[in-house]
């Protein structure tokens, strides 16, 4: 039995000229390809309450798009939107996912949330890759979106606030401003700030509240900053296996966003930007949730205290 996220996601698409394919749907446009399988989860262990998974993928197709090294694309996974890019066979292309609870507590949200990927995961997605080309090309790719740029209602400040309070109270350092959330979550040892210990490996989480994407216009941005002074040699691979790794999870946060090299250092973090034209209650806050689950499970199962996330600790991930 399809749970009710699933039902409403194909009532939506129902009315839509899609390609029906096995568990889902495709849909072919001159620039790329792009499906939505609703993936069933058999044999979960006692416990799990996840159901299906829902899996939204493009194609790209390379006519008119720049070309992507290696390191090049995980420069561009740092402004991904709808899940994270890479290359198979020479090709470009993005995945998201999310995970279908039975006891889903938010449907609408979870399925609109999957169907705003299916929709924009292409458009935005190829945009977004043409950017990296020139500035004149961005502004051009912008205008041609023309998403709004800002909320005309911002988030008000004393739900940061109260977000803010809510981790403090949960063990977390953490504070706010009049558009962000932020914390730290230890990575090793017991110190829980950098400001109180430099050398404290902690993973700074943020939340930015109606910031502006380049692309894809104002919406939340999350992060996840690794406690590194200087990138690793091998950033570029660390970013691509944490991706793929991240789509092999089951019961997991939404894979929405990347794992990728930021900033004129390249360093590797984690970023997310959800598009939205208006604040949604209490979204802030279950963004940095998943911030903080996800630097759980880079401190579980990947970290190495004073070394970091070493590459031959990593299992390597299957073929795209």
């Amino acid at each position: 039995m399809a749970s009710e996220v699933e039902e409403r996601i194909h009532r939506a698409l129902s009315a839509h000229p899609l390609e029906k394919i096995d568990q889902g749907y495709r849909r072919v446009h001159e620039t790329g390809i792009s499906t939505l399988r609703l993936l069933p989860v058999q044999g979960a262990p006692q416990g799990m309450h996840v159901v299906a998974i829902a899996e939204v993928l493009t194609e790209y197709k390379l006519a008119g798009l720049p070309s992507f090294h290696a390191i090049g694309v995980q420069r561009l996974n740092a402004m991904a939107v709808h899940g994270a890019y890479y290359l198979s066979n020479g090709q470009l292309r993005q995945t998201a996912q999310y995970s279908i609870h039975s006891d889903e507590p938010a449907v609408h949200l979870a399925a609109q949330s999957i169907l705003n990927a299916f929709g924009g995961q292409l458009p935005i997605g190829r945009s977004t890759a043409l950017a990296t080309s020139s500035t004149a090309v961005l502004e051009e790719q912008r205008a041609h979106h023309a998403m709004p740029r800002q909320w005309q209602k911002p988030l008000d400040e004393e739900s940061l606030k109260a977000a803010a309070t809510l981790l403090q109270g949960r063990g977390l350092a953490a504070s706010n401003g009049p558009t962000a959330v932020w914390a730290e979550y230890p990575l090793s040892g017991d110190c829980p700030s950098r400001s109180i210990d430099p050398q404290a490996e902690t993973a700074l989480l943020q939340v930015n509240a109606g910031i502006s994407h380049p692309i894809a216009g104002a919406g939340y941005l999350a992060a996840i900053s690794l406690p590194l002074t200087r990138a690793p040699a091998n950033s570029a691979a660390i970013c691509r296996r944490l991706n793929a790794m991240e789509l092999e999870q089951v019961d997991f946060v939404p894979r929405v966003g990347a794992w990728g090299l930021h900033g004129p250092g390249d360093l590797p973090g984690y970023s997310c930007f959800i598009p939205c034209a208006d604040p949604i209650d209490g979204m802030h806050l279950t963004i940095m949730w998943w911030c903080a689950l996800r630097a759980a499970w880079i401190r579980d199962r990947l970290w190495v205290a004073k070394s970091g996330i070493q590459l031959d600790a990593l299992p390597e991930a299957k073929p795209a």
